[in-house]
């Protein structure tokens, strides 16, 4: 069996951007190909992403780069459109803040994921009730006040203009923010639970050309707080809420019921165990929808598998599910109709 037999066993498969579709520096011309032919097919693909940003954003400049609405997927949700959802739906909660409104940012600005909610920003702290963080970028004048020790982990994501933005490849230089949030009793809301995702970035800031580098996400900054003792709300894979709404979006545009949907042979294709496969089981027990998994190893799974275990191989695969007590129904070496399929 090739990957296009089994992609093709299914009608409705739910996509991975990051490390599937895109390698953080460009799309995968193979994985743009099974996903034509898979529409032709009359499959349904929703593209399930853990960005912050709303869909509206992304699927207009995923569009540019060629990634194409009708052509290679049916609907793209993102995170940042299950995050609205709730603020909408007045179901973001915390134990030690009732009634939450007032949000301070940390990291880019978001106003879409906000607008239409009954929330404020503001910029004093002190009056937030909670801290939205946001992609995590840090400007040169940010860059200039770090110690060298920190300066180590940062690669310039972009440049505008006489500015550059930096990104991190280890949490160290947004711990002493973390405590300062936490010193101030604050909760934390993410809406990328993603720990590390291949982006692109300059290897030096002399550097022409941008390189796939695994940069630390929004999930990571969030698991960094907890550990020391701070409330998180977190929103996207792997958590039940963003399946819950990519599924009934798609029941939408299909013009049926989310229990005909659930009735469908249903796929969640993905490179992370820790949020796609392990989000699949969670939606699976928490939706009433049976949801399978198939591991992609193009991206951020198969990295750790060889830098754990020296090669990707099934005797290496075995090992890490067995460490994280997670198997996917599927393995496959890439979105790809000709991929290799591990079982």
């Amino acid at each position: 069996m090739v990957g296009q037999e089994l992609l093709s066993g299914y009608d409705i498969l739910l996509v991975d951007l990051y490390g599937v579709i895109w390698s953080g520096t460009c799309l995968f011309p193979a994985a743009l190909d099974v996903l034509n032919k898979l529409m032709t097919l009359g499959k349904r693909i929703v593209i399930v992403s853990n960005i912050s940003l709303v869909s509206e954003t992304i699927t207009e400049e995923y569009g540019r780069r060629g990634l194409l609405v009708g052509t290679h997927f049916t609907n793209f949700v993102t995170s940042g459109n299950a995050f609205r959802d709730i603020l909408i739906n007045h179901k973001l909660h915390f134990k030690t803040v009732k009634n939450p409104k007032k949000y301070f940012v940390y990291g880019a600005e978001n106003s879409a994921a906000f607008s239409g909610t009954d929330f404020e920003k503001t910029s004093d702290l002190d009056e937030a009730d909670f801290v939205y963080i946001s992609i995590t970028q840090i400007s040169d004048d940010e860059r200039d006040k770090m110690p060298d020790t920190m300066k180590q982990y940062l690669h310039v994501a972009r440049v505008d203009g006489d500015d550059r933005f930096w990104e991190s490849v280890s949490v160290e230089p947004f711990v002493t923010t973390l405590k300062y949030f936490l010193d101030k009793g604050k909760p934390v809301v993410i809406a990328n639970p993603d720990k590390v995702a291949l982006c692109a970035v300059l290897e030096t800031p002399d550097s022409k050309e941008y390189v796939p580098k695994p940069i630390v996400k929004q999930g990571l900054l969030a698991q960094t707080y907890e550990n020391m003792g701070g409330e998180v709300f977190a929103i996207g894979k792997p958590y039940p809420q963003i399946y819950r709404h990519a599924l009934e979006n798609l029941a939408t545009t299909m013009e049926i019921s989310l229990g005909n949907i659930c009735k469908k042979r249903i796929a969640m294709v993905g490179d992370s165990l820790e949020t796609d496969i392990r989000g699949a089981e969670n939606a699976s027990k928490h939706m009433g929808c049976s949801i399978d998994s198939i591991l992609v190893l193009s991206g951020i799974s198969a990295r750790d598998i060889a830098r754990s275990y020296g090669k990707v191989s099934l005797e290496t695969m075995d090992k890490i599910f067995s460490r994280e007590k997670l198997t996917p129904t599927h393995v496959i070496s890439a979105l790809d109709g000709q991929a290799k399929v591990y079982f």
